[in-house]
């Protein structure tokens, strides 16, 4: 067999490891504390994280995910409890966090959301479901022509899940305001001081601010931040502590701070560079366009005097 020069050599596993990351398996679940699991979804599948906690006689998942997902959780999810999952809490309305609504309620789950959240489904769908069933095969294999409603509500701050007797775990599911949405669930474990925020708090850049109230949400985030969480589980990219939590909040103030001062100088949206500097800088997207769509929403909210979601528009 004819030996391989040092740079062919190089060339060719470079290829190999491409290839591989092309089809590299998503992070194994990670415990946070124990009983309580971050699942981070695999963002090339537009899948979002997944949280799975468990209670003494049963388990409880926070968002339905994609159905593609959904499905690979129902087998991952034995392999790290046997207990029956009994519920699953959509944080809010967007199709990566509810889309998966059925594959759970067929496997005898009920799905839990904040009263908003099917406000909001009535508002949008079923027009964004047949647009996302368009694109993706995972949501056009279930057959369905619209997004499942979550089965239960609670209106008001709180819902509360408590096993028995002083040592068992509770878990408050939170309204704290409209934020990413106007249907926003926090899901706090206060004995373990663990809070998972759906997308009212990401890691990184992976906004979008087109339902969003964008100068309420900062006040959403100082609300969870008053709890003094010690682990933050986002409902994108890695999990941590409060810094996601601040960094969320001051990307928003500053692109507000920023899109405002330009606007009073007369500049459109399409004239605008905002500049961010230090961690908030983490947030601002790496996709020109994308970041464009955070200056117009900002705009538009500012402009309209209301939340930016209450204005008509088009997801994209």
């Amino acid at each position: 067999m004819p030996r391989l020069h040092r740079r062919e050599f190089l060339k060719n596993l470079a290829l190999v490891l491409a290839v591989r990351g092309l089809h590299a398996q998503p992070l194994p679940p990670r415990q946070i504390v124990p009983g309580v699991w971050f699942l981070e979804g695999d963002a090339s599948k537009g899948y979002c994280n997944n949280i799975l906690i468990e209670m003494r006689d049963y388990l409880v998942l926070v968002d339905a995910n994609y159905p593609g997902r959904a499905h690979e959780l129902l087998q991952i999810i034995p392999t790290i409890s046997r207990k029956p999952l009994r519920w699953v809490f959509d944080t809010h309305a967007h199709r990566d966090h509810a889309y998966g609504n059925s594959v759970w309620t067929h496997a005898g789950a009920t799905t839990l959301a904040y009263k908003s959240v099917v406000d909001e489904m009535n508002r949008w769908e079923p027009e964004r479901w047949r647009a996302t069933a368009a694109i993706r095969p995972d949501v056009r294999a279930t057959g369905e022509q619209d997004v499942q409603r979550p089965e239960a509500v609670f209106d008001g701050p709180r819902f509360t899940l408590n096993d028995p007797g002083a040592d068992g775990r509770v878990i408050e599911f939170l309204f704290l305001g409209w934020a990413h949405t106007p249907g926003d669930g926090f899901v706090w474990l206060p004995k373990e001081r663990v809070l998972c925020t759906g997308d009212a708090a990401v890691n990184g850049p992976r906004n979008k601010l087109f339902d969003a109230w964008i100068t309420n949400w900062p006040r959403v985030l100082d609300r969870a931040l008053a709890l003094q969480p010690l682990h933050v589980l986002p409902g994108h990219g890695s999990s941590g502590g409060a810094e996601i939590l601040t960094g969320q909040r001051d990307f928003l103030l500053n692109l507000m701070r920023g899109v405002k001062a330009q606007a009073m100088q007369g500049l459109k949206p399409d004239q605008m560079h905002i500049h961010m500097k230090g961690p908030a800088a983490n947030w601002v997207p790496t996709n020109p366009t994308s970041w464009r769509q955070d200056i117009e929403t900002a705009a538009l909210e500012i402009e309209s005097g209301k939340p930016a979601g209450a204005n008509p528009h088009v997801w994209k």
